[in-house]
């Protein structure tokens, strides 16, 4: 009696331990944008990767699911610098080079179709060893996605040190916006995909004791309220919960450069979802959007272009997608109280006289990086009326939306005295014209006038005026 007592005991705390460390998992899903070369010939995805490959934030999830792999160059960037954070990983979705190392492969004919001469762009990175994988290829797609190996991803994971089976699904559903879904529209084609995944999981038998999640980009807004109803539905998954402190949107048109211009609207596309009848008792599953930006500044068409070319604008965004963490209300990881996203109001001094109240950002749109560096490119917009802003032209002063003009300008700290520019720091401002590099110097009869001699610069004095955390605007 008292050994079976105390195998009952054993077995107790042992479950008590198992739910403990399940609470911990925290999930991330990101779409990378590295789209095939001959589509973007504008974008410096080299570059971007290597920014990518130092970034903290993709470093601290147990799992991650990555969208948009396509490109084979920056693609092998990022993965190389996250293999050692992430010992295990699913070859990627149709790739010719991983299909030995699938467990299984559905649809495999579609895998040996001629018209498919793109892969899934679709990965699964763990910390904790995979299983058993398996390579899905849909029926069902439609526009540019019919020549892709579109898909889903089932992973086993034996997670923690108790080696708990998780189960996750990770995916890239039809997107939106494109031509070429006639027969069946995008939305009818989600809808279809689902399917696939919902029979796929009923057709494994999986425990309900084990966690069972979905994770990537399902190009459906969680705004539109009819397709998001469909959605949780037909994955029967528990509704979308965001953390307090997320931002609402991983689309954000309103200050991410690398959002298409033809996608106007704030979206919610990409989530972390959890199997209603797969998930812990007495627990809340958050998502939380965060707006990763790289450490430094780069440039849309690469650093070596002219940058007087209007179409080389400085970013400091690393995609056209936001990341999305998953995690438990149990979870001990310290999570961020307030949403990110700065908006930062100036004023310059010239000589102990205050010239207009600016908006100041080193992004490519009115949101600036945290941290603003010498010999970063800015723009300096008016803060009173926001269709004009500071360029290197005569009077200082054009039109926001004048492609014809540079409104790119250097700023270069010239006290040293700290890290980021600030508030009392001083600088100049430099320009690259077709002519080559100028400097803004100002005197009695223009407003502004430039000189190639960088001693005859003017000297200005940065006046913080106001900071403030900023979101995405979601209009229904």
């Amino acid at each position: 009696m008292k050994q079976f007592l105390l195998l009952t005991l054993l077995i107790l705390c042992k479950t008590d331990d198992a739910d403990h460390e399940q609470s911990q998992i925290i999930l991330m899903t990101y779409n990378v944008m590295f789209v095939p070369k001959l589509l973007v010939l504008e974008r410096d995805q080299t570059t971007r990767a290597n920014l990518l490959a130092k970034a903290k934030f993709l470093r601290i999830s147990d799992i991650i699911c990555l969208q948009e792999v396509f490109q084979p160059e920056p693609t092998k960037i990022l993965l190389d610098s996250l293999a050692d954070t992430y010992p295990y990983m699913t070859p990627i979705l149709g790739d010719q080079d991983g299909q030995d190392y699938w467990d299984e492969t559905w649809n495999s004919d579609l895998g040996r179709s001629l018209l498919k001469f793109v892969n899934g762009g679709l990965t699964i990175l763990s910390k904790w060893p995979i299983t058993y994988k398996i390579q899905y290829f849909h029926k069902y797609s439609c526009g540019a996605h019919t020549f892709s190996l579109s898909g889903f991803i089932y992973a086993r994971i034996l997670y923690g040190k108790n080696e708990t089976p998780i189960h996750v699904i990770g995916v890239h559903l039809q997107p939106s916006g494109h031509p070429g879904c006639y027969l069946l529209s995008e939305e009818e084609t989600r809808e279809k995909q689902m399917n696939e995944i919902t029979a796929f999981i009923n057709a494994r038998n999986i425990p309900e004791d084990e966690l069972l999640f979905f994770f990537g980009d399902f190009n459906i807004d969680k705004y539109n309220t009819g397709q998001h109803k469909k959605m949780i539905g037909l994955l029967n998954v528990e509704e979308h919960i965001l953390y307090p402190s997320s931002i609402p949107c991983t689309w954000d048109s309103s200050f991410n450069s690398m959002t298409m211009a033809n996608h106007k609207q704030n979206q919610l596309l990409d989530y972390i979802l959890i199997h209603k009848d797969h998930t812990l008792n007495n627990s809340v599953w958050f998502n939380f959007i965060i707006d990763a930006m790289a450490p430094e500044q780069w440039h849309l068409l690469g650093a070596n272009q002219m940058f007087y070319n209007t179409r080389n604008i400085p970013l400091m965004e690393l995609s056209d997608h936001y990341p999305v963490f998953g995690f438990f209300n149990l979870n001990e990881h310290q999570w961020p109280e307030k949403p990110s996203g700065t908006l930062t109001y100036v004023r310059i001094e010239i000589r102990q006289m205050i010239v207009s109240l600016f908006i100041l950002t080193n992004n490519g749109t009115p949101r600036r990086h945290r941290c603003l560096k010498s010999e970063q490119f800015i723009i300096l917009i008016d803060g009173d009326t926001q269709e004009f802003y500071l360029s290197d032209a005569k009077f200082l002063r054009m039109k926001y939306e004048m492609e014809q003009v540079n409104r790119y300008l250097n700023i270069i700290q010239k006290d040293n005295k700290t890290k980021c520019i600030q508030t009392d720091s001083t600088f100049i401002l430099e320009t690259l014209l077709s002519t080559g590099i100028h400097y803004i110097n100002h005197d009695s009869s223009h407003l502004c006038s430039c000189t190639k001699n960088e001693d005859h610069a003017q000297l200005f004095r940065l006046i913080e005026v106001e900071r403030k955390n900023i979101n995405c605007i979601i209009t229904q």
